[in-house]
């Protein structure tokens, strides 16, 4: 579990299970997908805050366990199920979502409801939604953690370090929580950091939190944004001074984000050492299809690539799954420290207009890249979502994030573990075109990916 525990949590909690869940709690996709983004931080801090009192990490290590024993991420169904009174959960289930809750209330004391209303009134959805979702949060973590503890033959003591080393993203997402949720940090005992930050910035959040961002959506091709959809980030302005300081910060110690964005052209890295220097390549070759609005990429004569397990692949030359094979396969190239190098854009993979929707030629790299990936059972890959600069940036930023879950959901389809592929938005950051003309426009609403693991 490379990525701290936050990251995981919420790259679970992607674009279908925000569909599967919306559909179960009868709420809009963006108000479910708005309010988890309070939920997930809020119930991580009321674990840490438990596992913190006497007996709470063992109680934790039990559940955790059990959760992952349960195969409960894999099953949501269940927790979906568990959620309706009209629907019978199975037993172990239904009991880690009534232990999830009854915990948090216990932790968050008279301080409980009060967070339910906040998330509520800042996401615009009912209450008994969001505690719906801070009883569904809570299982997950603990499937996650199980399923860390499992796969790295941790005991209490071992499990108990872990969550010690899960503080510091911990409180800085609880730091990122809208004004109005403050006082419900200050009454984790996760130390006054988070506390602090949350009370400070209250007031611009809640002003930036009343902004419901409807506005008609232009019905041109190139436009990215869905203008009904509100910000995904509505304390944008607390996430960049908490980027601005770590970024001064992290200079000294020469390491980079794995949130760090990709650079403003696709690089190709030679990783034989540690001190080679990233080559860009020549300007992708293609052309622009006005009719679908797309950049279609040459990716060279069709040959076969005949993956380790047996596997055999037709694709271009010049391809993605080409240049992803010879990677995995080379070992003489290894994954770069650098973040910003690696990436390498998806050229057969392709969305509705506007929509995290894939197009139906578009699962056809997907699913080489996950024959690529069984073939290499050891690899991981993060997929890095980007768009045009039409329409309201915030906007853009939630399509990207969607789209490149959309391909990560895609590949999981296909067999691969959650814990394999990564996925993020960066909206209209780092194009690798000018916006200036439609094809250029094209070319930048992408999704690339990266290899973080051999």
């Amino acid at each position: 579990m490379n990525q701290p525990l936050i990251d995981l949590v919420q790259n679970y909690f992607g674009g279908d299970t925000v569909r599967q869940t919306s559909t179960a709690l009868g709420e809009s996709e963006s108000s479910i997908g708005t309010a988890l983004r309070s939920v997930v931080p809020l119930a991580l801090g009321g674990l840490f805050a438990r596992s913190q009192q006497p007996g709470g990490a063992a109680e934790l290590f039990g559940l955790a366990n059990q959760a992952h024993s349960s195969g409960i991420l894999g099953n949501l169904s269940s927790l979906l199920g568990g959620l309706s009174s009209n629907s019978a959960a199975p037993a172990s289930d239904g009991s880690l979502l009534n232990k999830g809750v009854e915990m948090l209330r216990s932790v968050f004391g008279s301080h409980y409801t009060t967070a339910v209303e906040g998330v509520s009134q800042q996401a615009g959805v009912r209450t008994s939604t969001t505690s719906s979702l801070l009883s569904m949060a809570v299982p997950v973590v603990l499937g996650l953690l199980g399923k860390h503890a499992a796969d790295n033959n941790l005991d209490a003591n071992g499990f108990s370090s872990y969550l010690g080393s899960q503080r510091s993203s911990i409180m800085g997402a609880l730091g990122s929580l809208p004004g109005g949720l403050g006082a419900v940090v200050s009454g984790l005992g996760l130390g006054n950091a988070a506390g602090a930050a949350a009370n400070t910035f209250g007031s611009t959040v809640s002003a930036a939190a009343d902004r419901t961002g409807h506005a008609a959506r232009d019905t041109a091709r190139d436009v990215e944004a869905v203008a009904t959809s509100p910000s995904r980030w509505p304390w944008l302005l607390l996430a960049l001074a908490v980027l601005a300081a770590l970024f001064f910060l992290m200079r000294g110690c020469n390491k980079e984000s794995e949130t760090t964005p990709p650079p403003t052209t696709e690089t190709v890295t030679d990783t034989t050492a540690t001190t080679t220097t990233a080559v860009a390549p020549a300007a992708p070759t293609g052309r622009y299809d006005e009719a679908s609005g797309n950049y279609i990429y040459d990716t060279g004569a069709n040959t076969d690539v005949k993956l380790p397990d047996g596997t055999v692949l037709n694709v271009g030359s010049n391809s993605l799954e080409s240049r992803l094979f010879n990677f995995l396969n080379d070992a003489n190239q290894t994954v770069s420290d650098d973040k910003t190098q690696g990436w390498m854009s998806l050229d057969r993979v392709y969305f509705n207009t506007g929509k995290s929707t894939l197009t139906a030629e578009s699962q056809a790299q997907l699913k080489n890249v996950a024959a690529i990936l069984k073939a290499f059972p050891n690899a991981a890959i993060k997929f890095g979502g980007y768009t045009d600069n039409k329409g309201k940036a915030d906007m853009n930023l939630t399509l990207s994030a969607d789209r490149a879950n959309a391909a990560r959901k895609a590949v999981m389809d296909a067999g691969i573990d959650a814990g394999r592929v990564a996925a993020e938005g960066y909206g209209q950051e780092h194009p690798i075109a000018s916006n200036d003309t439609p094809e250029g426009r094209a070319q930048n609403r992408r999704v690339d990916v990266r290899v973080t693991k051999k």
